[in-house]
């Protein structure tokens, strides 16, 4: 009874103090009304959508059920590949002391400056039909088309994401820890198995859901390379746009979240059950991880030297197709393909100031919902942050569709526009610049804020003048990483473009499709040259004080 009491003391409270603050109120009230309208609207609009007559034609049909399956069984492959190369990978640059370590690092986010479906035009142009090492090579006709060309595509587009992460778990990993297990006798494969990988869980765990959520909504490869291997992702788009039929694509979209959901709570409540608390006291400094033998170490350094020579030869075979006229046929120098893909795309165009101001978006949204969760108390604020953090957990081509259902009537029409598209860009992203702006928060101690309050300033007066100067360096981080993800972004966006409105990224996909792949190559180029330079500019700004990936 007394808990109750305190509970509703404090809710009161908590509303008194806002009415003292109309400001910080009118912000709270706008946030819930736009995740409203934005957010829970859309879902709520998907999942209500399709009727029993609609579940019923899918599984009484075969072709879509055997897409679910496909989905299933390929985005189980591929995750589980990519998340045991990324740990591979990580692994090895993080525990042994191989050379090229800087090389391998920077090889590995390569793939992370382009659309995935990069990848598997890549594997179109090196191994397909008429493939330069296939075809021109050793006069093989190799059909890459179907389950083993589309996992092996998505395993290697989506590695790098398991191991960017992992990677950061290994590297928070208390070397006291295992200087305690070689102290107690433990070596080799049993100090790995007992404290390293035990420990590394987490960040495992967190690949692999990430990666799945990917390989789930991932809409370039399978439409490029998945030939009659259907799956879910371009089964709901050949609904919408070959039948209209918007009930049964948001059914065949709702089936795409299951699996992810499924994944996303059994990560959960295993990690839950489990301690893996690291911090027990001072680390030991300059400590040498000495656990990897010398032979392991040279077969590790094997992996990562031929994982590495894979992604060369994507980014290769692009740069060579992008300056010929035709790679293997005419090997003439040209830049007549980046003049179509780049300097005269108007896709290119839109991709870049359509990302900007997405970018721009996201870091403001994620520096005031951070501000908000993490500084002030107000009922509703675990609700706040369940929704901010609740698009990072739903496929692209999920959130989509859900905005094309809610957003296509006479009440509010934003269907074949560009703010449906930055809109689509912009709920896709926001956990990146909300997770950013709480990590920021938690660097900055709270008394300086607490000193603004006592001289006067309400809480809008401090988060404009103390809070925003000393998040700059997380605002960058989050504008920067944003607009990467903006600009390759294809499974989000396939279902809001429109002729008027084309992105590079589909354009890149369309292009492949009809084997321009000059022009295809050379967007994609021009793509990671803008990213390049955006991060470029930006890290000139801060004078190097920003560090996007830990290299």
């Amino acid at each position: 009874m007394e808990g109750r009491i305190k509970e509703k003391k404090g809710i009161f409270y908590d509303v008194k103090n806002l009415l003292r603050e109309p400001a910080l109120l009118a912000i709270i009230l706008i946030t819930f009304i736009c995740f409203g309208i934005f957010i829970i609207y859309p879902l709520g609009k998907i999942t209500l959508i399709p009727k029993m007559k609609d579940w019923t034609r899918i599984f009484t049909n075969e072709r879509m059920m055997r897409s679910f399956w496909n989905t299933l069984a390929s985005s189980a492959l591929s995750t589980t590949t990519a998340t045991i190369l990324g740990f591979i990978y990580a692994y090895s640059l993080n525990y042994t002391n191989m050379p090229g370590k800087k090389f391998f690092r920077v090889v590995a986010l390569l793939p992370t400056m382009a659309p995935s479906v990069v990848t598997g035009l890549a594997f179109i142009m090196l191994f397909g039909r008429r493939g330069i090492i296939t075809y021109k090579l050793f006069n093989l006709s190799v059909d890459l088309y179907g389950w083993v060309g589309l996992w092996i595509v998505q395993s290697i587009a989506f590695f790098p994401l398991a191991y960017i992460t992992i990677s950061g778990v290994l590297k928070s990993i208390s070397p006291n820890l295992e200087l305690a297990a070689q102290n107690l006798g433990a070596r080799g494969f049993t100090l790995f198995r007992t404290v390293t990988l035990k420990l590394a869980t987490p960040g495992i765990a967190s690949a692999y859901l990430l990666v799945a959520i990917n390989s789930f909504a991932d809409f370039g490869n399978p439409m490029l390379i998945g030939g009659n291997y259907t799956v879910l992702a371009t089964e709901a788009y050949t609904q919408v746009t070959g039948n209209w039929d918007l009930e049964v694509a948001a059914a065949l979209s709702l089936l795409l979240v299951i699996p992810t959901m499924l994944v996303f709570f059994i990560q959960k409540y295993y990690l839950d059950k489990k301690s893996y608390v690291t911090v027990t006291g001072k680390p030991v400094s300059g400590l040498n991880r000495d656990i990897v033998s010398k032979k392991v170490e040279k077969i590790l350094f094997a992996i990562c030297l031929i994982m590495s020579i894979i992604i060369l030869m994507i980014i290769g075979v692009v740069v060579c197709f992008a300056f010929t006229k035709a790679f293997g046929a005419n090997n003439q120098f040209t830049l007549d393909n980046f003049k179509e893909g780049v300097l005269r795309s108007k896709p290119m165009r839109n991709s870049w100031i359509f990302s900007m101001i997405a970018a721009f978006i996201t870091t403001i949204i994620g520096i005031v919902l951070g501000f908000l969760v993490v500084r002030k108390k107000f009922p509703g604020k675990n609700i706040l942050d369940f929704l901010a953090m609740l698009p990072v957990s739903l496929p692209g081509t999920f959130i989509g569709l859900s905005l094309i259902l809610a957003f296509n009537n006479k009440t509010l029409a934003l269907t074949g526009t560009a703010a449906i598209v930055i809109i689509g860009m912009t709920i896709r992203q926001i956990p990146v610049g909300y997770r950013n702006s709480i990590a920021g928060f938690k660097q900055i101690d709270k008394s300086i804020e607490e000193a603004s309050t006592n001289l006067g300033g309400n809480s809008f007066i401090t988060f404009i003048k103390v809070v925003l100067p000393m998040m700059k360096n997380a605002l960058s981080v989050s504008f920067v990483y944003t607009f990467m993800k903006c600009m390759n972004t294809l499974s989000t966006v396939i279902f809001l473009i429109s002729p008027k409105w084309m992105l590079a990224s589909v354009s890149i996909l369309s292009l492949a499709d009809h084997a321009f792949y000059g022009v295809a190559s050379a967007t994609a180029i021009g793509m990671m040259g803008i990213i390049f330079i955006t991060f470029g500019v930006v890290k000139l700004i801060f004078r190097d004080k920003i560090n996007i990936f830990d290299l």
